[in-house]
């Protein structure tokens, strides 16, 4: 394998991402990760849907048993609520509480911070373009 290869590329741009994220998120909320932080950005902006685990899976392309080990934490630190659906038992509409909602709102600045620094010295039309490309290399292996 190459280290020239654009899927060795983004594994390790991805890996600096979270890196910096979790060191941003850990000095406000120390139980808050920042795959947990975009969940709870995701669940705050979808307040008014009944959204699930497997809507969660989907979005964040994680698998089951991914998501459900970090919703657990999320729900034991108190940043949401899984309850359970009258029609099936083993699925889980998620809630988010009014502590997930503080976290959130307190990440949200730090987030457009590293967004800020993320894309500084690129064109928007760059930008645009490789927004592009990335939605089109992810259709690509779907």
């Amino acid at each position: 394998m190459s280290i020239d290869h654009i899927g060795f590329q983004i594994r390790t741009l991805s890996n600096l991402i979270s890196r910096k994220i979790n060191q941003m998120v850990s000095e406000e909320e120390e139980t808050l990760t920042a795959h947990q932080s975009w969940v709870l950005d995701y669940l705050t902006l979808h307040r008014d849907q009944e959204i699930m685990q497997k809507d969660i899976e989907k979005k964040f392309s994680i698998r089951r048993s991914t998501a459900s080990h970090m919703l657990q934490l999320m729900e034991k630190n108190g940043y949401i609520l899984r309850i359970s659906v009258p029609d099936d038992a083993r699925m889980k509409k998620l809630i988010i509480t009014e502590k997930g909602i503080e976290a959130q709102n307190r990440m949200k600045d730090r987030l457009c911070r590293f967004e800020e620094i993320f894309q500084s010295n690129i064109s928007q039309k760059d930008l645009q373009y490789l927004k592009q490309l990335l939605k089109q290399l992810e259709k690509n292996i779907q």
